[in-house]
């Protein structure tokens, strides 16, 4: 993936959206401004509510939020958001005088709230949860209503909620907009009492502005996500021979086989041997687990981030398809490759040799060192791939002997096993002390945390002072798995 060309597109539709969420909120305004006069408490707040709504749909939906591999992560998003703006009615309604019609707007969003926490995880698997949603809309617009709005605002929720359905799940977002242009011309038609007339026409215009810009910054992300997406599908094809088909299923499969395979086969958490060569024995199902991960939105961010700490000479420290090495060394840093032998190492191989990029690669400590003994490393980054290794003392001694004084190192650490990743080790080592104690020093100031990261990142920085000699270029082989 050419991050230099993912930059460019973010940057743009970071502007387009912005002016997006700006058009939406000056054609509220104007809405609101028409209408002040004909319109309650209750018809007010949900309208604000609906463009809250309709301006948070606008932010999240572009880009690659839900333009991946694997179709639940899709829906996963779409709980996200919906579980937020639902969150939101629910305060409202509870710091609202404690009418009869503010308790049921309170009560109706509460047991919305309990509805998507509770069916979310069973319903994202099933054929109708865009049914489930459009029902858990309704009913929370539907309570805000009153006669002067009739049945406008929940037919204008349900219509453009719809819309955003139609754009982010189908391929095809002219779709969604071509449904929902004659229910806009209907709208606009339709004539409602006097006092509510102006609302009726002002809620047409907005409805058809968030269609239209959600139909084009739609189409823009999907036209990045499908180059992107072909471009991975070319260079699997190519290495592995395989048909699309089962690039596709490897795509979204991959993480449920290897954690059958770690389950089945019991290896204790302290046997190092047998963990290096599971991880070798697994290396191709890792391969298309972590090319799916890097078509993500959120690791894309992510890498985008990581790479403007880049500086000298670099080191990915299980790099598993070489997708932060390969941009490195295009960017002209001398960098080298650290991983276990096996397909996903020759895949990266592979990558580099096509793209004309000099790196070095390595499997073990000693080929490393040597590397290291012709120019030590400014910058070390190891993402996805501590939590895999036994010895984490000895791994952090190891990567922090190899930098330069003045150097960074930058990694992750999930804690402990989960259902998906029962290969993540649970460690009980104070890592920040270790480190300190081997001539390091904590930035928590230079990385913020991302948007989507649920596990910190964490910086570290050798200091100039520290004694060479004392921190040794000991340590277990890497017994991790291939970075994502």
């Amino acid at each position: 993936m050419n991050y230099g060309k993912q930059e460019k597109y973010l940057r743009r539709s970071r502007i387009w959206t912005m002016v997006a969420v700006v058009i939406v909120l000056v054609v509220s305004w104007m809405c609101l401004h028409a209408a002040a006069a004909a319109i309650s408490r209750s018809t007010l707040i949900v309208f604000v509510l609906v463009v809250a709504a309709l301006s948070a749909s606008l932010l999240y939906t572009p880009d690659y939020l839900q333009l991946t591999v694997n179709p639940e992560k899709r829906w996963r998003w779409q709980v996200k958001i919906r579980w937020r703006i639902i969150a939101a009615v629910l305060v409202l309604g509870m710091i609202m005088p404690s009418g009869n019609h503010d308790r049921s707007i309170a009560v109706t969003s509460a047991v919305c709230l309990a509805l998507v926490n509770l069916a979310a995880a069973k319903l994202v698997r099933g054929r109708y949860f865009a049914l489930y949603f459009l029902l858990t809309d309704f009913l929370i617009v539907s309570t805000f209503s009153d006669s002067h709005s009739g049945f406008l605002l929940p037919v204008l929720w349900l219509a453009a909620m719809f819309h955003l359905f139609i754009v982010s799940y189908d391929r095809r977002p002219w779709l969604g907009m071509g449904i929902l242009v004659p229910f806009i011309y209907l709208l606009a038609s339709f004539r409602p009492p006097n006092e509510s007339r102006s609302l009726h026409y002002s809620a047409a215009a907005l409805v058809a502005v968030v269609a239209l810009g959600s139909f084009l910054l739609v189409a823009r992300a999907q036209t990045q996500h499908r180059q992107n997406l072909d471009a991975a599908m070319r260079e699997l094809r190519e290495f592995t021979s395989y048909s699309e088909w089962r690039v596709r299923r490897l795509w979204s499969t991959s993480n449920q086989e290897l954690a059958k395979n770690w389950e089945a086969a019991a290896i204790p958490e302290n046997d190092s041997e047998r963990i290096t060569q599971w991880y070798r024995d697994n290396s191709e199902l890792y391969m298309f687990a972590i090319s799916a991960y890097n078509l993500e939105y959120k690791r894309i961010i992510s890498n985008l981030k990581v790479l403007r700490y880049a500086k000298g000479a670099c080191l990915d420290y299980g790099a598993g398809n070489g997708e932060l090495v390969l941009e490195m060394a295009r960017n002209g840093h001398p960098a080298a490759y650290y991983d276990v032998d096996g397909v996903s190492k020759k895949f990266a191989q592979y990558r580099a040799e096509q793209q004309v990029l000099d790196v070095k690669f390595a499997s073990s400590k000693e080929d490393l060192q040597k590397i290291v003994q012709e120019r030590r490393l400014d910058t070390i980054f190891s993402f996805d791939v501590l939590e895999h290794l036994p010895d984490l003392a000895g791994e952090l001694s190891f990567l922090s002997s190899l930098l330069n004084p003045g150097g960074l190192m930058m990694f992750d650490l999930p804690a402990g096993s989960t259902k998906a990743h029962p290969m993540h080790l649970n460690h009980n080592l104070d890592f920040r002390a270790h480190l300190r104690s081997r001539g390091m020093e904590e930035k928590r100031n230079l990385l913020q945390k991302l948007p989507f990261w649920k596990q910190e990142k964490y910086v570290f920085i050798r200091q100039a002072e520290a004694n060479q000699e004392t921190q040794g270029l000991s340590g277990s082989p890497l017994r991790g798995e291939p970075s994502r």
